[in-house]
């Protein structure tokens, strides 16, 4: 552990960077994940602390402090954490944050009744599948302004990060190669 938490990142080209974390009791492990343009994960880092904001902040810093080009754009995939995006905004000069559309979907449905949870989970699903960013967004919040009124918690789950959870569906609608 101690080797990978010491070894340069200075010759790492990544175009990817995944961080999540995991409570364990009290405390808060929170692992980075680089991916470079030929698809290769490099293990990069762990952190622990007692609290989110603490141990991402200490994570990112760390990264940076080991030669991970921090200037670049670069696709940093989050889950939804309050203090990762901010922490990420921090670190980097250029990063496109995408939050976790599965984490997403959990966090929704944890704010609904079963009977209800299947088909808001099977809509949302459908929206992320959506042909554009643009009309995804639509059908998500169109499903957020139906649960307003009777499952309100529920509502507010699916607009937080809304747009961040489309980031990889707006990336598609701009690439220029012949994929």
């Amino acid at each position: 552990m101690a080797e990978l938490r010491a070894a340069p990142l200075n010759d790492l080209d990544l175009e990817a960077l995944m961080i999540d974390g995991v409570h364990f009791g009290e405390h808060l492990c929170v692992v980075a994940l680089g991916i470079g343009i030929d698809g290769v994960k490099h293990p990069l880092g762990l952190a622990q602390g007692s609290t989110e904001n603490t141990s991402v902040t200490e994570l990112l810093t760390g990264l940076r402090d080991r030669g991970l080009d921090t200037t670049r754009p670069i696709f940093v995939g989050i889950d939804g954490g309050k203090a990762l995006p901010a922490a990420v905004v921090h670190a980097f000069d250029h990063p496109v944050i995408g939050r976790c559309q599965l984490h997403k979907l959990r966090n929704v449905a944890d704010n609904l009744p079963d009977h209800l949870a299947s088909t808001v989970t099977k809509r949302m699903r459908a929206a992320y599948r959506a042909e554009s960013a643009l009309l995804a967004q639509a059908q998500l919040e169109a499903l957020a302004k139906e649960l307003e009124r009777t499952h309100p918690g529920a509502a507010a789950s699916l607009r937080k990060g809304m747009a961040e959870t489309l980031a990889v569906l707006r990336a598609e609608g701009v690439c220029r190669c012949d994929c």
